[in-house]
């Protein structure tokens, strides 16, 4: 048996590893077949008990539809901002942004083509005549020029965002966190929430509504005109000075003049503001001491008469003003007689250097001279009102944002009709094989009914081991051959060689190695593709490489 195996030593033995990319395209058809599969998912808005269960509504005909959605959302979505490093998948704080509305249709890729990860970057996905890519961090966007992640500012810019992105949770007020009110509200009122952004601003909701838009899906926050508001604390960063640039965006609903009532009165209705009211703690004093209840509550009072901005909407006009204290600047434009509750305009209010500016979806409509100096104060921003008792807009908003830089006509043009104000229409997960496209705009991509329609590929990534063995033939090692022919009985069991080959000029000639286990088991073959003839002069090493 020495004579036929020899152990390797640790030095003969080098095993390195080394990734792989394997490029899958598939249709709809292929990729059934290859074990790909499709759900759609959406939020439970309606609750009911049958029997002793506790079941969802209007789940289709997927029983599990609600699962899925709630199990999507805890796994990658929820709170993923603050809880980023407790969600699946690699997140990096600016790069990813998980926004999940109240539909969401999901592709699940076999997972014997992706390896241990979908390659960043090299997902695309084309249904009808729009392309969507990913961009390596892990977000997917629609490859239109108009849309294109270069076009959008970034979001480090974005000190205030209420797009509201959960206001799809509150469009029916007898279900909260998937439980039913006893007595269900008629508005909705909660302290303690955060905005959209990634600064987390502090918001309150006060005696407000959320809706779907009916051609957009849009949520929005839905004010009455009578005592609905969303109130931020003072943030020194909305203070903005004569040398800061700032924007503010939002799209109101049916904004046209005579859609609100006595809306020629004369009477400002205010969308958005930081100007006259303000929180302060009281100091306890004889008839407001520490030990009655609510003594260190805020209490609101008059602000200072300097304010950074306010932005109300006054007979047929929408304003756009300035004070110090001692100068106005201020811009308007007349608003349309009647847009319709179902149109959807982006306004802009821009202050670039000593500008103002006033921007209807693609266009500058008016500009005004900013001569105004400080105009710091200590007020809260409010939507829907000024803050008091009074001035409170009827109507409803969404995608509100405020930038701490003058947005350019290029990323202006990229805000108008996109939700969320980011590019994005879903997210690929590398790690898990899954797609989903999360966009109300977009929900036809993807969707169970409407798959039959698609083309894909991406690069799987694969992890692949090089295993190289140094196979060694020291002098006089293996100069026999085994060959029953070379043998005086033709049989592998006959050690006597025939008279041809006992001479010295004799040599067997090296065709094959194989590697064996310790129990003489063979598991690698490796054939040479051309024979090498033995030498007692020198030693011959062989060297074996394979890939597993």
């Amino acid at each position: 048996m020495s004579t036929v195996y020899k152990k390797f030593s640790k030095s003969d033995i080098s095993i390195t590893p080394f990734t792989a990319h394997k490029q899958s395209t598939f249709n709809s058809a292929s990729l059934s077949s290859k074990g790909g599969s499709f759900y759609s998912a959406s939020f439970p808005t309606v609750a009911y008990k049958n029997g002793s269960n506790f079941e969802w509504a209007n789940s289709g005909s997927d029983p599990n539809n609600h699962k899925k959605f709630l199990q999507l959302d805890h796994l990658f979505y929820r709170n993923a901002k603050l809880e980023y490093h407790n969600k699946f998948s690699t997140i990096k704080y600016f790069d990813h942004f998980r926004e999940l509305h109240d539909k969401v249709n999901i592709l699940s890729l076999p997972y014997k083509t992706i390896g241990y990860k979908i390659k960043p970057g090299s997902f695309s996905l084309t249904q009808g005549s729009t392309t969507f890519k990913d961009d390596s961090k892990g977000n997917l966007y629609s490859d239109t020029a108009s849309t294109l992640p270069s076009k959008f500012v970034d979001e480090k810019f974005r000190i205030f965002n209420l797009t509201p992105l959960n206001g799809y949770k509150h469009y029916d007020l007898s279900i909260e966190d998937g439980k039913e009110v006893i007595n269900v509200p008629t508005s909705y009122s909660k302290k303690g929430l955060l905005d959209d952004s990634f600064l987390f601003n502090e918001i309150e909701y006060k005696n407000v509504t959320f809706q779907q838009h009916t051609t957009y899906k849009i949520p929005s926050i839905v004010f009455n005109g009578e005592d609905s508001t969303v109130v931020s604390p003072h943030n020194s960063r909305l203070n903005f000075n004569s040398d800061d640039d700032f924007t503010i965006t939002f799209k109101p609903f049916g904004i046209g003049w005579n859609l609100s009532p006595g809306v020629n009165d004369n009477k400002k209705r205010y969308l958005l503001s930081k100007s006259t009211t303000k929180t302060i703690i009281q100091s306890p004093n004889l008839s407001n001491n520490t030990i009655t209840t609510g003594s260190s509550q805020g209490v609101d009072v008059e602000a200072e008469p300097q304010f950074p901005f306010e932005i109300y909407h006054q007979s047929q006009s929408l304003y756009f003003k300035r004070f110090d204290g001692n100068v106005t600047s201020e811009v308007n434009i007349n608003i349309p007689q009647d847009v319709g509750v179902s149109n959807v305009a982006m306004y802009s209010f821009v202050k670039s250097g000593s500008n103002l500016e006033i921007w209807s979806n693609h266009t500058k409509i008016s500009s005004s001279i900013d001569i105004t100096t400080q105009t710091q104060n200590k007020a809260n921003l409010y939507i829907g009102s000024k803050g008091g008792t009074n001035n409170f807009w009827t109507g409803s908003i969404s995608d509100i944002a405020i930038y701490n830089k003058a947005l350019n006509a290029t990323e202006i043009n990229a805000n108008v009709n996109i939700l969320s104000l980011k590019p994005y229409v879903g997210n690929v997960f590398y790690n898990n094989g899954l797609v989903a496209i999360t966009h109300p705009n977009y929900q036809s991509i993807l969707s169970p009914a409407n798959s039959d329609d698609f083309s894909l590929q991406y690069q799987g990534t694969h992890l692949i081991y090089e295993n190289e063995y140094q196979c060694m033939a020291e002098q006089h090692e293996f100069d026999v051959t085994l060959n029953p022919s070379a043998r005086k009985i033709k049989s592998k069991d006959s050690e006597d060689l025939a008279n041809f080959a006992t001479g010295s000029n004799f040599k067997p000639y090296v065709t094959t190695i194989g590697l064996y286990n310790d129990n003489g088991e063979l598991l690698v073959t490796g054939k040479l593709g051309q024979a090498i003839r033995m030498t007692d002069e020198a030693d011959t090493t062989y060297v074996v490489r394979f890939d597993t």
